[in-house]
């Protein structure tokens, strides 16, 4: 093989973001039960957004999951018709609708946040807040870069 810099691609922090990307995305079936409820950790995080802030825009949810507009279309449309969501009409905007979680989804959101807090100390286990800080502005500089 011919040697540079891509020689050992384990040990590529490109690769490395890949692999820990696909490991949170098995623990999220795994560890939240996820599938249980027949949903994708897309769809999952979009329940959890609306936890965290209801009443949003479809438009703010995908800027915010960095994903296209007709996909998150489909995303709540499967959301709505599992019924942890309601479209309601935005009395700001009458062309846009501003997407609630119902008592389905919330109750959803509930049962796992306690969950998904045990697993996230287990998970930055012995790192300090400084490195997480310093991790965190990395991972973003890297977005703005794949962004731009």
């Amino acid at each position: 093989m011919k040697n540079t810099d891509m020689s050992d691609i384990d040990n590529t922090i490109t690769y490395q973001i890949y692999r820990a990307g696909r490991l949170l995305r098995h623990f999220l079936h795994q560890k939240l039960r996820i599938d249980e409820v027949q949903l994708t950790p897309e769809q999952f995080f979009i329940l959890l957004r609306l936890y965290m802030k209801d009443g949003q825009t479809q438009r703010e949810l995908a800027d915010k999951i960095l994903n296209d507009h007709p996909n998150i279309t489909r995303l709540i449309d499967k959301l709505e018709k599992s019924a942890y969501v309601r479209r309601i009409s935005d009395a700001k905007d009458r062309r846009s609708f501003l997407i609630t979680l119902s008592a389905k989804g919330r109750a959803l959101c509930e049962s796992r946040v306690p969950l998904i807090k045990k697993e996230r100390a287990r998970l930055l286990k012995g790192l300090t807040e400084d490195e997480l800080k310093v991790f965190q502005s990395i991972l973003r500089r890297i977005e703005t870069n794949l962004m731009a």
